[in-house]
């Protein structure tokens, strides 16, 4: 039985950093993954492909509008090709897949193997390769990584072939002229901008009383306020009741909050209602591992109820976000390496969704702030006055800082704004380094960037603190800066 200093199971965005700092670090380590290669949901399913399309549909609107920027082309007979999307999109996650593979072997004590791992006991697994004979194996510790995958409406019709998950909307034979969203995430909204951008009739229907639950109100509601601007229809504070087959559809039946009944057309119903801890055989059975419908259960430091044995990413719950895996897994590389570590913690978490305008997420949203016991006020920033929105042609968006009212500490940073993503690393570090809006106004920020913004609300929040007002009529305990306070 061939013995290893580390078993991580799942390829992922979790399974595979982990894998090679530990081999980085002279561990022996089996990597098992049951995919067709490493990279997980996020590569294949998720992240990296929803982002390939994102970026078709961006160039495709700056093209309509490049009128507005002197630039006279012949938008009329633009057309969009979805077969060399789709081709793009697989010749750049067989590329990255490819890489990391490479990557692992060039590792010596890391072996990748293709297939499944079942925990036979706390310390014992059988591997069961994709091709060739099952084999035992032991280990010191082990990494579960097996990620999500997505919930299912307990509906009728639910399993009709034109309702699809995020899993298979990206291998559409062709754009859909009528697209139904069930779930208004993170994926529903990227999904439904993306298609009607494509020119698809996207209809997006969500149970809550807004789309995007957990992301900071304001940002949401303007937000939905945009999406239906680009002509999506949408439907809050709804119960779907059933799916009904159609000869080149579907119908989807649902309740809106009056109790009143609809029914709306799509030639596919795209079912993206979140997602849940991938635990099937995997044979937990076999230890002391806990679980529950929220994923498996581990401590601050990601170990489990079996000693020895750990979990990262979304197979132990929210928050369920590629990055955020790859922490938890480097940081508990660091620990079994025998490295003072910092595991990371929600608070100061980021996140982007890829909307148009993007969504920057750093940190604790106002109610998150408020319900962890901190005396809180926001300072906003208006992008409407912004040197560079108002160069890209994007002029409206908003920033909101959150910080704690006696120490001035920086508590959480959201933003709606396009290129709203290429500014959360700057949060990141600010939220990770403890950063007060004293240090941030401080800091120089190039102009004109969208970046300097921090700097602005900052600065706003300090030019009323001198002068004896804490906040203003923008909002209950809020300060807000609308121009910029240098020119170029």
């Amino acid at each position: 039985m061939e013995k290893f200093d580390v078993l991580v199971i799942g390829g992922g965005p979790g399974g595979t950093p982990a894998a090679l700092a530990l081999a980085a670090g002279r561990r022996r380590v089996l990597l098992v993954e049951q995919g067709a290669g490493l990279g997980g949901t996020c590569l294949f399913e998720g992240c990296i492909p929803s982002k390939i399309l994102h970026e078709s549909a961006r160039r495709l609107q700056a093209i309509q509008h490049a009128g507005e920027f002197g630039l006279r082309i012949p938008v009329g007979d633009i057309r969009v090709d979805w077969p060399t999307i789709l081709a793009r999109k697989a010749a750049i996650l067989q590329h990255r897949s490819q890489s990391a593979l490479e990557h692992a072997r060039q590792l010596p004590t890391l072996r990748v193997q293709f297939g499944r791992a079942a925990l036979t006991g706390p310390r014992s697994a059988r591997i069961t390769p994709r091709s060739g004979d099952p084999f035992e194996v032991e280990f010191a510790n082990a990494i579960i990584a097996t990620g999500s995958q997505p919930n299912r409406l307990a509906v009728p019709g639910v399993d009709l072939p034109r309702v699809i998950t995020s899993e298979q909307v990206f291998d559409l034979e062709r754009l859909p002229e009528n697209l139904v969203v069930i779930g208004g995430g993170p994926v529903g909204v990227e999904m439904a901008q993306i298609f009607a951008a494509f020119g698809t009739r996207v209809t997006l229907l969500e149970a809550g009383r807004r789309i995007l639950a957990p992301v900071d109100e304001e940002i949401a509601l303007a937000l939905q306020a945009r999406i239906v601007q680009q002509g999506v229809s949408v439907h809050t504070d709804i119960r779907v009741n059933e799916i009904c087959h159609t000869g080149d559809g579907a119908f989807v039946k649902f309740h809106d909050h009056t109790g009143a009944p609809h029914e709306i057309y799509g030639e596919y119903i795209l079912e993206v209602t979140g997602r849940h801890a991938m635990v099937d055989g995997l044979g937990l059975e076999h230890t002391s591992v806990r679980f529950d419908p929220h994923g498996i259960r581990a401590n601050a430091m990601l170990e489990t109820d079996e000693p020895g044995l750990y979990a990262v990413g979304d197979v132990i719950g929210q928050p369920m976000f590629a990055h955020w895996a790859t922490a938890q897994a480097l940081a508990l590389a660091r620990r079994l390496l025998g490295h003072p570590t910092r595991f990371p913690t929600p608070a100061v978490n980021t996140a982007v969704i890829f909307s148009i305008p993007e969504v920057g997420i750093a940190g604790l949203t106002e109610a998150e702030a408020r319900a962890a016991g901190h005396d809180v006020e926001i300072a906003r920033y208006d992008f409407r006055a912004d040197a560079r929105a108002q160069v890209a042609g994007h002029a409206d968006g908003l920033l909101k800082l959150v910080y704690d009212r006696a120490t001035h500490l920086l508590l959480g940073v959201h933003m709606l704004a396009d290129g709203a993503a290429s500014t959360m690393g700057e949060a990141a570090l600010a939220l990770s380094a403890g950063v007060t809006v004293e240090a941030l106004a401080s800091s120089i920020h190039p102009h004109p960037t969208l970046s300097e913004s921090f700097g602005l609300a900052a600065r706003s929040v300090l030019s009323r603190a001198s002068h004896g007002e804490p906040g203003n009529s923008a909002a209950p305990g809020s300060t807000a800066v609308s121009a910029p306070e240098t020119t170029a």
